[in-house]
């Protein structure tokens, strides 16, 4: 081989590991987003059921000032004896 094929294959080895480079931060940075959005959109939907859990123990509050039963509140909300029970004290 000549010197000036040697010199053409390094630089061509080199943009290869430079593209490969490049292609796996790509990837990488396309895993972090992908982490991130589904983070997001987990904990959107864990505070939707939050809220949930809030309105329907509000709703019981509501019912008991009424003089509801525990078993209706049980009936209106699908909350727990225990849950209900814990709002009294």
């Amino acid at each position: 081989m000549t010197q000036k094929t040697i010199a053409k294959l390094a630089v061509l080895s080199e943009d290869e590991r430079t593209r490969l480079l490049a292609e796996s931060r790509e990837k990488l940075q396309r895993d972090i987003f992908a982490r991130e959005r589904a983070a997001e959109e987990k904990g959107i939907e864990k505070g939707i059921e939050q809220g949930r859990i809030e309105e329907r123990l509000a709703f019981a509050r509501k019912l008991l000032e009424d003089s509801r039963t525990i078993d209706e509140i049980m009936r209106y909300t699908s909350l727990s004896r225990a849950k209900i029970q814990s709002l009294l004290h």
